[in-house]
């Protein structure tokens, strides 16, 4: 199973960063590779959604999100993929004075085919970087 993780303050509000992670049918618009979702709420503070991904090929998955915006915390599990095996992680957010969030991306992920390390470490750990920055742009805009 890969493993990433990414540490950062980030120049932005706490509130409005949860808000841009948790409005997933937004993606499309600002997170590269993301070409399209479905939504499927089941509750306050939890969603289903599908994502349509463009990685080297176009992947589709499921995952549970569970959302718990007290603690700063958007979880994940994997329902469904025809290319994962496992995905799960976590986003903790902590404010750490006005408009600034520390932020703690962790991901797992395990694939159904071989993936060779280099490919792996580029699709995990080398986007993380910008998939970060296009939260922290779009939550400057919220």
């Amino acid at each position: 199973m890969a493993q990433a993780e990414i540490h950062e303050v980030l120049p932005v509000d706490c509130d409005k960063l949860f808000a841009a992670i948790i409005s997933y049918e937004e993606y499309p618009k600002y997170v590269d590779g993301v070409t399209g979702i479905k939504v499927e709420r089941k509750g306050a503070g939890q969603a289903r959604v599908t994502y349509n991904v463009s990685m080297m090929k176009d992947v589709t998955y499921t995952l549970d999100h569970k959302e718990d915006q007290a603690l700063g915390t958007i979880e994940w599990t994997l329902v469904e993929s025809d290319f994962f095996k496992a995905n799960k992680g976590i986003w903790k957010l902590k404010s750490v004075g006005a408009g600034k969030t520390d932020v703690t991306y962790k991901i797992e992920v395990e694939f159904k085919i071989p993936v060779p390390g280099l490919i792996l470490n580029r699709l995990i750990k080398g986007s993380l970087p910008s998939m970060l920055k296009c939260f922290e742009n779009r939550a400057k805009k919220i």
